[in-house]
């Protein structure tokens, strides 16, 4: 399989779905297809590597819900984050805090709920060492080291960014922890997101999971949680190209050894193996996902035929002109029903908002739809609502059911 799979509910089920929300618009994500995502992802992941989920791909409690007894853990980037992984039953030691900076408030609500934390720098080293004592707790703190993104192809330069630990800092935020409450349990080693080229994903794993091992053996640790990142695109719009899991997929199952089918099971000891933790976030959440939204008006202006729904870009950042344009293609979307219907040219798909920005497709090719009518987007289970400007305009927060 080359390509995510889309769970698209049938025109039955897109009318039924409608009715049990009772309005559109409305996200409908299927829990069949997050069993599927996260099959998909572990074949597709190093070999015996544990999966966590990212809540900032889609942190709606229906979804981390159903994700939950799938998944190893979860990472969480807020304090509203951490509360839904830890109510939907998860072990405290199997969330994972991250973020670059990180206030008082959030080192001591972490610490509180004995979730680990990511240490990004020698100052929250210090925060996190100071409000373990202050609280007079035990902390695990896994450091987050700073790790160039790739290029998108093999043969394209890396880039900087700002997170993590610089190289010349890490002795100083081991030697702060070690003398703290706040154990050293882990490292991070987020190589980037939205990769699709197999080879690029490989090459990064391999270079983060030897920067680890260096980082080690150099300081001598003994660690139960390696997070690798990620990094595998989702295909949003019809121009983005494919991943191909299977060639993933082969590469890993090529590595299989009966050491590396339990290795995120037991810790690690210093120069033994390293307890690798994949965390995906729109790989999972993202083809699970569908818009629905009613047509309500229809117009001609030129040549263009305008297609007016009630979700907007408050609703659908991604699909917005903020985000998208003419070079990368437009959403998949389809019309409930409109099987058999004729075919009409240079269709644009707009939202309800005054805002020149607010196209959710533009000149395409769409059956005849009238007022009343669905339209459908499907794969946009990740980065939807919390990602969108919900609060634009002042209109009612879009509906989110699991199905």
């Amino acid at each position: 399989m080359n390509d995510e799979t889309t769970a698209v509910p049938t025109d039955a089920e897109a009318r039924l779905l409608v009715h049990r929300a009772g309005r559109t618009p409305v996200y409908a994500y299927s829990r069949s297809a997050l069993g599927d995502a996260v099959a998909r992802v572990r074949a597709a992941s190093p070999r015996g590597a544990g999966l966590y989920y990212s809540l900032k791909a889609n942190p709606y409690p229906g979804v981390v819900n159903a994700l939950a007894p799938l998944v190893d853990g979860f990472d969480v980037c807020s304090l509203a984050e951490m509360e839904t992984a830890l109510n939907a039953g998860t072990p405290p030691d199997r969330v994972l805090f991250t973020g670059p900076a990180k206030s008082r408030t959030q080192a001591a609500a972490a610490l509180a709920a004995g979730v680990a934390v990511t240490v990004e720098s020698p100052r929250q080293a210090d925060l996190f060492a100071e409000t373990a004592r202050e609280l007079g707790v035990d902390g695990h703190g896994v450091i987050r080291l700073n790790v160039p993104y790739p290029g998108r192809t093999p043969d394209a330069d890396p880039s900087p960014n700002q997170f993590g630990v610089a190289e010349e800092d890490l002795a100083e935020v081991v030697r702060v922890l070690r003398a703290s409450p706040v154990s050293i349990r882990g490292l991070q080693l987020f190589w980037g997101s939205q990769y699709s080229d197999p080879e690029v994903v490989l090459a990064a794993r391999k270079a983060v999971t030897e920067r680890a091992r260096a980082v080690v053996e150099r300081f001598g640790l003994t660690l139960d949680l390696v997070s690798i990142g990620g990094g595998i695109a989702m295909r949003w719009r019809d121009r983005d190209p494919a991943v191909d899991w299977s060639r993933l997929a082969e590469t890993e199952d090529a590595h299989r050894t009966p050491e590396t089918e339990d290795a995120h099971r037991a810790p690690e000891a210093a120069g033994g193996r390293l307890p690798l933790v994949c965390e995906y976030g729109r790989s999972l959440a993202g083809p699970a996902g569908s818009l629905l939204t009613t047509v309500l008006d229809t117009k001609t202006i030129g040549d263009r035929r305008y297609v007016l729904v009630d979700a907007g870009m408050n609703d659908l950042l991604l699909a917005s002109r903020l985000l998208s344009g003419g070079d990368r293609g437009e959403l998949r979307v389809r019309v409930v029903g409109g099987e058999g219907r004729p075919l009409v040219r240079h269709v644009h798909v707009t939202g309800p908002l005054c805002s020149q920005l607010d196209v959710l497709a533009e000149d395409i090719e769409l059956p005849e739809v009238e007022p009343g009518d669905l339209l459908l987007f499907p794969g946009v289970g990740a980065y939807g609502p919390s990602f969108s400007p919900g609060g634009f305009l002042s209109r009612d927060k879009v509906r989110e059911i699991v199905f």
